[in-house]
């Protein structure tokens, strides 16, 4: 009981904080009052995943995707025996591969570059859930994420033998907000009364740029004739527990 307050207040903390990214909210009162804690669980996740960048520009063009990972905390609120709202609290990386006349002429350089992300992100969706058959469930889910950028970066690899990557700093070119959505499937076993193992794979597509399009026409490196949008997605394939 102890452990699930203590969470709670953690999560309102931070999605205080991210909402006041976006309205400029503060100093607000917790009530856990109306809240029944015999409905709601908390658990861990770890998700490797595969993500990519999709790129509307007239000179840079998303080319692959790249191996990241996520790892977070969530809680799970039941409205009835088969749809709950399902919530946490979420550190991801993310990105993919891209090129630009720069890099296309850049002989010292490969043609291509990676962008990549961290972020801290706050998932809120519903999941509908089948009856449990025997130890076994199965549940689709979908929502919208709210996400504050901590680091962006452009790793650019040399040709020549024996050279360190060189990276750049995009977190002035980004901003520092993004929202997207989410929609997946999964499995839940369960072990003993309290503990469930679940898997599930969730598709989450950026629905807001996270890249400053006059930031980028300003940069010495990137010079930008037109504003450049980039929406990053991936694919996470997630395991953990729930108590």
């Amino acid at each position: 009981m102890r452990l699930k307050v203590l969470f709670l207040s953690f999560y309102i903390f931070i999605t205080i904080a991210l909402s006041a990214q976006y309205s400029g909210s503060q100093g607000r009162t917790l009530d856990f009052s109306g809240i029944n804690f015999e409905s709601m669980s908390i658990g861990i996740r770890l998700s490797p995943a595969i993500s990519w960048v999709n790129i509307n520009h007239n000179d840079a063009e998303a080319e692959g995707a790249s191996l990241n990972y996520g790892l977070g905390a969530i809680v799970d609120y039941k409205i009835n025996r088969l749809l709950s709202v399902v919530s946490g609290i979420n550190y991801q990386t993310f990105g993919g591969y891209a090129f630009d006349n720069a890099s296309l002429n850049d002989y010292t350089n490969k043609d291509n570059f990676k962008l990549s992300y961290s972020e801290i992100e706050v998932p809120l969706g519903l999941k509908l859930q089948t009856p449990t058959l025997g130890v076994k469930s199965y549940y689709i889910t979908a929502g919208i994420t709210s996400g504050y950028i901590l680091s962006a970066s452009e790793k650019h690899v040399s040709t020549r033998a024996k050279t360190k990557p060189t990276y750049q700093d995009i977190l002035p070119l980004s901003y520092s907000g993004r929202v997207g959505s989410f929609v997946g499937l999964g499995s839940n076993y369960r072990i003993g009364s309290k503990i469930t193992l679940f898997a599930e794979i969730v598709y989450k597509t950026g629905l807001s740029n996270v890249a400053i399009g006059s930031e980028y026409s300003n940069d010495i490196n990137h010079k930008y004739s037109q504003d450049i949008e980039i929406l990053p997605s991936h694919m996470d394939f997630s395991v953990g527990l729930m108590f």
